[in-house]
């Protein structure tokens, strides 16, 4: 099950990573710059760890528990940050 909802998490990482690209393409706020590197952070954690499905731990957690964590981390700060994008001084 934790496979499943990890793939899921990962097609909608591609898709709003995507979609992130084209904001900071086409528009330049000062949000990207609070928001970029966040997203740099999370994505170079996400390539470090190990795609290992064995019991390994790390801080009390397994690694596929950690991975779905930052997927769902990520991918709240890129729809927060999409949205603060589209808004006129609302947020931020």
């Amino acid at each position: 099950m934790l496979d499943t909802i990890e793939f899921m998490l990962k097609v909608l990482f591609f898709v709003l990573s995507m979609i992130w690209i084209g904001k900071i393409m086409i528009l330049r706020t000062d949000k990207q710059i609070v928001i970029n590197p966040l997203l740099i952070a999370i994505s170079s954690i996400l390539v470090i760890l190990p795609q290992s499905h064995d019991g390994v731990e790390l801080v009390g957690m397994s690694i596929q528990n950690i991975r779905i964590t930052l997927y769902c981390i990520y991918e709240v700060i890129v729809i927060t940050g999409i949205y603060a994008t589209n808004q006129k001084n609302r947020i931020f």
